[in-house]
């Protein structure tokens, strides 16, 4: 819905209600409900001067001019002209950069003396040219889609941004400094999902909840932004009735509130998945939100630009006077004859995981070589019919009942050997049998040491930064009983990841994982030695002597498909293992262990002696 705004803490202020013009107006041409870009508005270039960087000041007085029209705008609702100021100089030749992918050029748009840029898609913000540039550099850079502005707001010192991208649309807020320099940037897209009137049941039930929810946690990581203007930071008409709509939807006036709007305008509220076109549709739209919030519930600007025909505007919500979780926004209005002709808005999603721009796939060498390595482990030991190339056993279409049986088996009634032991000091669990099946040692051995090692990767997975921004959890879980056919394609996607310094630092500010190391690497160590101990000594009555299981594990991994591929992901585990352990060494500046070559035991003596806590650990220093 439209969102009203004010300073945070503060709604706007009733003073600055702007009176409501009269509604009397000539009709407007038919407004399109979802703009067609045919091509980029391409808007000439500033004046250049000796320094390119300062190619975006208007110290000389002059300023670029642009003349707006529905045809130029692609299908928007930009009318009139008027000359770009700084800001919007500024906006223009950023988006301009990233189209031609000269991310210098976008880089040294931002004030070199601090700056900082939210993308609400992504977890964490950027601050300082340092991050700015890294996030350009690796965000952008695979973009198959040009940027094309559809509305640039009249802005000197603030201004707003429509764009689409593809089939993706999204608003930019740009504050600029005395020189042009952009110190300020916030910019959103629209979210793949959109709720649409189902949003409206979900508030009712949900905001009251929610209110008597702690959600400091969450909005204690929203960055301080000492750039922003504030509610009252924009001047000009477009400003004061943007400001006066939005502190009537505060009070939940919308009669009132509508009086801003012309009859024929055109509302993007890109959380629904159609426009709304005309100013009954946008009542409608206003009147269930107000019915659907608390009282409580108000919308707080942070930023606004100036402006007499356009604004940009940046705005958070607060429940009883508390910032609620993912409710920071950007929103844009046009405005006309003292009334709003033309709005998007957009709140940033809770789940964070980039804009979703398309993009040119684009792997490295070693991605690659990790997914054809996936790719024939999988063909292999899994799908391939039974004699194929020399595997042994059945594929997974083949499998015998009794195999699927003892898997099966193996899972419910042996993970970690944690139901026989409770059965051997007489504990029972409900819902268990009173008698367990009794597998071979040598299986049951070999299917929990593998089991055991899996468990060990999550925590040294974790602490990697190269993948700080895949779910790993989710592959993890997968991992664990499915193993290499899951952890290669993961590695696959790691080779080529490139995390913005932002998201490694933020990974290691708030991913503290040294209890978890230790804990998964002393359940590790003592899961690895009771295999070692079932191997040679467990169930005399079905295994025989140590000779006796050693033939039979030669005849098992021979004959058995599962045993077999066990056997492939022990060897694979044992080059992952150092590989992974000595890439978290460089990333957290920990000295070498030479240990970390030992299968297994290696890795669990490593999660105790390097995970950061002081319980165990070694000397760190490099």
């Amino acid at each position: 819905m439209a969102r009203a705004h004010a300073r945070r803490g503060q709604t706007a202020s009733r003073p600055g209600v702007v009176p409501p013009p009269r509604v009397a107006r000539a009709a407007r041409g038919a407004l399109r409900p979802h703009p067609i870009v045919a091509r980029s508005q391409s808007l000439p270039g500033p004046a250049s001067g000796p320094d390119a960087e300062d190619a975006t000041s208007t110290s000389s007085g002059t300023r670029e001019q642009v003349v707006f029209t529905r045809e130029a705008a692609t299908g928007g609702v930009s009318a009139g002209s008027f000359k770009l100021g700084r800001a919007a100089s500024a906006a223009r030749r950023y988006f301009d950069a990233l189209n031609a992918k000269d991310y210098g050029a976008a880089e040294v748009l931002f004030s070199p003396e601090g700056c900082l840029l939210e993308d609400l898609n992504e977890p964490v913000c950027f601050a300082g040219r340092d991050q700015v540039r890294d996030y350009i550099s690796k965000t952008f850079a695979g973009l198959s889609e040009d940027f094309f502005l559809q509305e640039i707001s009249d802005g000197d010192d603030a201004c707003g941004v429509t764009w689409v991208n593809g089939s993706k649309r999204g608003a930019t807020f740009v504050r600029v400094d005395r020189s042009g320099r952009i110190v300020y940037a916030r910019d959103l897209a629209e979210p793949e999902s959109k709720p649409g009137d189902a949003a409206f049941s979900i508030m009712k039930v949900v905001l009251p909840v929610l209110k008597n929810l702690d959600s400091t946690k969450v909005t204690e990581g929203w960055p301080e932004n000492d750039f922003a203007g504030g509610a009252g930071a924009g001047g000009g008409e477009a400003a004061r009735v943007v400001r006066s709509f939005y502190d009537h939807i505060n009070r939940k006036e919308v009669d009132e509130a509508m009086a801003y709007f012309a009859e024929d305008c055109l509302y993007e509220d890109l959380n629904f998945p159609e426009p709304y076109v005309g100013k009954d549709a946008v009542r409608t739209l206003m009147q269930k939100s107000c019915d659907s919030i608390p009282e409580d519930l108000v919308f707080c600007i942070d930023d606004i630009s100036e402006g007499a025909s356009g604004v940009g505007l940046t705005w958070h919500l607060e429940l009883d006077g508390k910032r609620f979780p993912f409710s920071r926004g950007c929103s844009f209005y046009k405005v006309k004859d003292g009334q709003v002709v033309y709005a998007r808005d957009l709140v940033e999603p809770s789940s964070k995981k980039g804009k979703a721009l398309r993009e040119e796939v684009s792997f490295s060498a070693a991605s690659l070589a990790l997914f054809a390595a996936a790719a024939l482990y999988t063909s292999l030991l899994i799908l391939s019919p039974p004699g194929f190339a020399g595997v042994p056993g059945e594929g997974i279409f083949w499998i015998k009942p009794e195999t699927l049986e003892e898997v099966q088996g193996l899972s419910l009634y042996d993970f970690f050997f944690v139901l026989p032991a409770l059965k051997s000091v007489g504990v029972g669990v409900p819902g268990m049998p009173e008698t367990l099946p009794a597998y071979h040692p040598v299986n049951e051995a070999l299917f929990n040491f593998v089991n055991a090692w899996s468990l060990m990767f999550y925590p040294l997975l974790l602490r990697d930064t190269k993948s700080v921004s895949l779910p790993k959890t989710a592959w993890w879980s997968v991992q664990m009983f499915l193993t290499n056919a899951i952890l290669m394609p993961f590695l696959a996607l790691r080779a080529s990841n490139e995390p913005t310094i932002a998201r490694v630092e933020a990974a290691r500010s708030e991913g503290n994982h040294g209890l978890l190391s230790k804990s998964f690497g002393v359940v590790g160590a003592v899961v690895g030695l009771a295999s070692v101990f079932w191997f040679a000594l467990a169930r005399p009555e079905l295994g025989g002597d140590l000779a006796s299981r050693v033939d039979y594990f030669a005849n098992y991994i021979s004959t058995d498909r599962v045993a077999f591929a066990f056997c492939v992901d022990l060897a694979l585990y044992s080059v992952w293992q150092p590989y992974l352990i000595s890439e978290v060494e460089k990333q957290e500046g920990l000295r070498p262990d030479p240990l970390k070559f030992v299968p297994f035991f290696g890795l669990a003596k490593w999660l105790q002696t390097s995970s950061g806590l002081k319980l165990f650990d070694r000397d760190q220093g490099t």
